[in-house]
């Protein structure tokens, strides 16, 4: 589920200062490449997993680890996986960690615009 309702894409971070941002809000920096990164916060319920996902691209000639890398974000997108290897892209959050999730979004929508 692309969840556009915050006002987090196109904002344009540095990895040095995305990095300590993430881990401070608790995410984990879990798929990158040269050019893109994935930030995701993992929550469970009765049993099944779910990801609060947060994705950025490098927009200058620097790869992703140099600090001055410039990152401009997407949309949140928020998927339930699937044993071993599925992802539901199009999961809704659960009304069990709904208050959690728009709390986590706010705190960052928060933390990216400051």
């Amino acid at each position: 589920m692309i969840i556009e309702d915050v006002k987090i894409k196109g904002i344009k971070k540095e990895f040095g200062e995305m990095e300590k941002l993430m881990k401070q809000l608790q995410f984990v920096r879990w798929t990158w490449d040269y050019e893109k990164v994935t930030y995701e916060i993992k929550y469970s319920l009765d049993g099944v997993d779910y990801y609060l996902r947060l994705r950025g691209t490098v927009i200058n000639n620097k790869m992703l680890e140099h600090p001055k890398a410039l990152l401009e974000l997407d949309h949140p997108t928020f998927v339930r996986h699937f044993f071993p290897h599925g992802l539901d892209q199009n999961a809704e959050v659960p009304a069990g960690l709904k208050e959690q999730v728009e709390a986590k979004l706010a705190e960052l929508e928060k933390a990216l615009n400051s």
